[in-house]
């Protein structure tokens, strides 16, 4: 345990320049969308806009939290000049790995939602002060939304950490491909599949699309098992896999020397 705080410690310090400019970037365009929101409502006598900081979160915790998941394994395991030096620090891999693993999918979400509040904070007086704005403090929890955003984190973040180890160069750009040529693969076998059992169901002079106005209701609740088992193997099993594949990937580059 003290040698996975240590890590997660060393992750904090040697991208502390780097997170703090991408704080900095986060506070100027909240403020900024703010304010530009503000003197419109001024100038054109229109009520006062809501508040951009939920939309603004979640592409920052989406497009941000990937960008950062795709780059915490480039350094120490594919930089010739850092390699070998996380190569030999003194803990296991499962360690190493947990760390970045933690920083990226529990880290970020926690640390992205307290800047949100501070800012909004710091952001919601001066707005008052100046353009009579309502105060409008970021609260994620009055989303009835952010729980689900945040499963979308957990399951998608899980795949671009694998991506993260697997690719050695342009993470990012490789995984998104790899998730778009997959993603075709898997729903033409789908499509397949779904003309297959109805036409086994309903014969292939109807058309598949209008088979769906023939299930009746106690056919459409038998679904129900279906679809529970579709959430499981989407925020479960998906996610846990490209965990563990990860990790076995680590080992994988930390046994040929990153070869």
């Amino acid at each position: 345990m003290n040698r996975l705080y240590a890590l997660l410690k060393r992750e904090l310090k040697t991208d502390q320049k780097d997170l703090t400019t991408y704080a900095l970037v986060i506070v100027l365009v909240l403020f900024g969308f703010e304010t530009m929101q503000s003197i419109l409502a001024r100038s054109m006598g229109t009520s006062f806009p809501a508040e951009v900081y939920g939309e603004l979160f979640s592409s920052f915790l989406l497009v941000g939290g990937f960008i950062l998941t795709s780059l915490i394994f480039s350094e120490d395991m594919f930089s010739k000049d850092h390699q070998h030096e996380w190569l030999l620090l003194p803990a296991t891999n499962l360690e190493k790995f947990l760390s970045k693993a933690l920083f990226v999918t529990i880290g970020y979400p926690v640390a992205l939602t307290l800047l949100f509040f501070l800012t909004s904070v710091v952001t919601e007086p001066i707005q008052l002060i100046i353009f009579g704005n309502p105060m409008r403090l970021f609260n994620p929890f009055a989303d009835s939304e952010f729980i689900s955003l945040l499963g979308q984190f957990w399951v998608w973040n899980s795949i671009f950490l694998l991506g993260a180890t697997y690719f050695r160069k342009a993470h990012f750009i490789k995984t998104v491909l790899a998730i778009g040529v997959i993603g075709l693969v898997l729903g033409l076998l789908a499509l397949l599949f779904t003309k297959i059992v109805f036409s086994i169901r309903f014969g292939s002079s109807i058309e598949m699309f209008d088979a769906f106005f023939y299930l009746n209701p106690i056919q459409s609740s038998s679904t129900r098992g279906f679809v529970a088992l579709s959430k499981s193997l989407y925020y479960v099993v998906l996610p846990l896999f490209c965990m563990v594949t990860a990790f076995y990937r680590v080992e994988e580059v930390q046994a040929t020397d990153a070869v």
